[in-house]
């Protein structure tokens, strides 16, 4: 899996990933209307950003 984060790109991609994760952890904990699936779909958008 390394191998084909660096092929792309890798260590900027990786890094944003590990932030968008963390970004959605920490809503989940602080925001008392933040539902599983409206993380997921932050989740879902956020890396399909990335992607593009």
């Amino acid at each position: 899996m390394k191998e084909m984060t660096k092929a792309k790109g890798g260590s900027s991609k990786q890094v944003d990933f590990s932030m968008i994760v963390k970004k959605a952890y920490e809503r989940g904990l602080t925001e008392n209307e933040m539902t599983l699936e409206k993380i997921l779909a932050e989740l879902k958008s956020d890396l399909k950003n990335i992607i593009s």
